[in-house]
């Protein structure tokens, strides 16, 4: 029995090995990274989920380690975001039908960290987690730059200014930045710029989404949306229906992140 448990232990070691070597990786990969079975692999995988050391994202079905046990502070918001925002966005696309993108700002660009498209019956793209997106074209974008700091905010329109990238343009016309975040702020939700798709098909042009900030500590540290398909409703009676709930959600997620980090009372 002793002899068992090792080994299970060894195999289990050796599964964490693999996903801290990597962001993330399919039960394929798993198997060729760890020669172990599939069925042994998915039960080690359900013990270390359920102890909250892995977790499978709702998007692709990528597994992903958890930051239970993760130092480095460089990484530890987001891998917080990861954690919380997985179960969180699930919950909520199953209450309302309509899915959830989870984004955060990188670089010049959102990025999408989670995405629970997949969950929704109706037809709408599968936003890839990963895709970037534009700042200023976006309601993820608009949502993060009117409620950020100051200090961030005039960084970021720094470089958007000084990008080649046509999508950042506007960031040069100082006048226009500044009333489509006043606009943003005063009706408390982000949305997409007239005319921009993030994907050139069907089914993305015939969406819209609004987006609100995830705050943890007084500081945005994430961003997430609700979409829609636009034959369902107008702007503003999907405003009124679920912007309320969307922002709750946005708490929720927030709570939970200063849990994480420590910061909060959980």
């Amino acid at each position: 029995m002793a002899q068992e448990t090792m080994r299970g232990l060894e195999r289990g070691l050796t599964v964490l090995a693999a996903l801290e070597r990597f962001p993330g990786l399919s039960l394929r990969d798993l198997h060729r990274e760890t020669k172990l079975p599939k069925p042994t692999l998915l039960r080690i995988l359900g013990t270390l989920e359920a102890n909250g050391y892995a977790r499978r994202r709702i998007d692709d079905g990528i597994w992903r380690r958890t930051s239970r046990g993760q130092p480095e502070p460089s990484s530890l918001i987001e891998a917080v975001l990861l954690d919380v925002g997985c179960d969180v966005l699930d919950e909520f696309c199953r209450r309302v039908i309509w899915p959830s993108d989870l984004a955060v700002y990188r670089n010049g660009s959102m990025q999408i960290l989670e995405s629970s498209r997949r969950l929704t019956p109706f037809l709408i793209n599968r936003t890839g987690v990963g895709l970037r997106i534009p700042v200023l074209q976006s309601g993820l974008g608009l949502a993060w730059l009117a409620f950020c700091s100051d200090e961030d905010r005039a960084e970021i329109l720094e470089r958007l200014a000084s990008s080649a990238d046509p999508f950042d343009r506007p960031a040069r016309e100082r006048a226009y930045v500044d009333s489509v975040l006043a606009t943003t702020r005063a009706r408390g939700y982000g949305i997409r710029a007239k005319g921009y798709q993030p994907r050139r098909s069907m089914s993305e042009e015939k969406t819209s989404g609004i987006a609100v900030p995830v705050f943890a500590h007084g500081s945005v540290v994430a961003v997430i949306n609700l979409v829609w398909i636009l034959s369902a409703f107008d702007e503003g009676t999907f405003v009124s229906l679920y912007l309320s709930q969307l922002k709750e959600v946005a708490g929720e997620i927030g709570r939970r992140v200063e849990a994480g980090l420590g910061m909060g009372s959980g």
